[in-house]
């Protein structure tokens, strides 16, 4: 058995293979751009199999929608990289991939109707709030480091994502889940 700090030291190596070293804010805001640029990809993919699967037209359309601004931001993602010297490439989002990867598992145990479409949003949900802290923490990063327009735009994504969350409440309040209890009476 290790002691506490032969384990400690253990359990801070890095977990993923070709990490950088995170030593400064500017190091710290490239990881976060990564990030966010491999959680854009991994929404899109999702976000179509998802909207395939909604029976609301109202839902499948958001998911459209919003498949084709991920595909947006993370074009702008990849504009403030390259005006960084930042390669966006070769990062793996792994809180994407762990709430994406709940919803796939909640798509396989739900039967077609109101209540799947209300899970759906419930975890398209999940993956915008994350995606919120995500853009929320890139874009102080950008005005700490004085990089005004990459703030700007990623305070413009944040916006979205924001407005995409109370658009999702909305159809959910207002549409999915009083569908989805009507189902079960």
């Amino acid at each position: 058995m290790m002691a506490g700090r032969e384990a400690f030291a253990v359990f801070l190596q890095p977990t993923r293979p070709n990490a950088m070293a995170i030593s400064n804010l500017d190091d710290l805001f490239a990881e976060q751009l990564k990030d966010l640029h491999n959680s854009e990809d991994q929404i899109q993919n999702a976000y179509d199999r998802w909207g395939s699967q909604a029976r609301s037209s109202d839902l499948k359309d958001m998911f459209e929608k919003h498949r084709r601004q991920s595909q947006g931001r993370k074009s702008d993602i990849e504009g403030i990289c390259e005006d960084l010297g930042i390669s966006p490439s070769g990062h793996k989002c792994q809180g994407t991939e762990g709430l994406i990867a709940e919803g796939d598992e909640f798509l396989g145990e739900s039967t077609d109707g109101a209540a799947r479409d209300a899970g759906l949003i419930a975890n398209a949900q999940r993956v915008e709030h994350y995606g919120i802290a995500g853009y929320g923490c890139a874009a102080t990063y950008a005005r700490q480091l004085g990089h005004d327009q990459a703030a700007r735009t990623l305070t413009e994504a944040l916006q979205d994502a924001e407005a995409l969350d109370e658009r999702m409440t909305g159809l959910a309040e207002r549409v999915l889940n009083p569908e989805a209890a009507e189902a079960e009476a």
